[in-house]
């Protein structure tokens, strides 16, 4: 019996998470040299069904960055314009940050994904596809400590360098986290990074 069009869409969106998944992986831990062959052996299709998905190498690992910066930029953002007191927000990031270690080990991928690609030098293709609004997610998060600093919740400084190295903090531990070391933060160990000892 011939597959339908549905059936068809469902098989072929289902292959390209695989050779998203694997490449992913692959690319957090080896970085972006990784051969198309071994992303093909990994996702466990032909590297010929693999390039009909992605023409090229770097078409897949913008596609990733598209997905990774989509993914973080609208998350933090979300929380950046939800309502609310900024320590709130705060200890919300955190809880999904930590809980990201437990439950949800693909964000330490596009974590370390991102590393490798800021490394790398990498550039996006100039298509309207690839762009984004968003903000950076250090930007977001800045902006919420501005308001924690504004409402007496946040610790002083620059909210920029602030967000920076709490961001630092949770890359230092997917780092850990990829060379098999276990890795469970506190979201209270998080706080400290930007709240007062009142409001954690």
């Amino acid at each position: 019996m011939p597959r339908t069009k549905e059936a068809f869409e469902v098989m072929r969106e289902t292959t390209r998470q695989k050779i998203e998944t694997a490449a992913l992986s692959l690319f957090a831990r080896k970085g972006l040299t990784v051969k198309v062959g071994e992303i093909a052996k990994a996702s466990g299709v032909s590297q010929g069904l693999m390039y009909s998905h992605y023409p090229s190498k770097d078409a897949l690992i913008a596609e990733l960055v598209r997905q990774a910066t989509v993914i973080s930029g609208k998350i933090i953002m979300d929380f950046s314009k939800s309502g609310g007191a900024a320590d709130g927000k705060i200890k919300n990031i955190s809880s999904m940050m930590c809980q990201m270690f437990s439950e949800a080990p693909i964000g330490i991928d596009y974590f370390m994904f991102m590393t490798q690609v800021g490394m790398s030098g990498f550039q996006l293709p100039d298509e309207p596809r690839y762009q984004t609004e968003l903000p950076n997610p250090a930007e977001s998060l800045a902006s919420i400590v501005a308001q924690g600093q504004a409402e007496g919740s946040a610790v002083q400084g620059d909210p920029f360098d602030l967000s920076l190295v709490y961001w630092a903090v949770i890359q230092g531990l997917c780092c850990y986290a990829v060379t098999g070391i276990p890795v469970s933060p506190d979201p209270r160990m998080m706080n400290r990074i930007l709240l007062k000892e009142d409001f954690l």
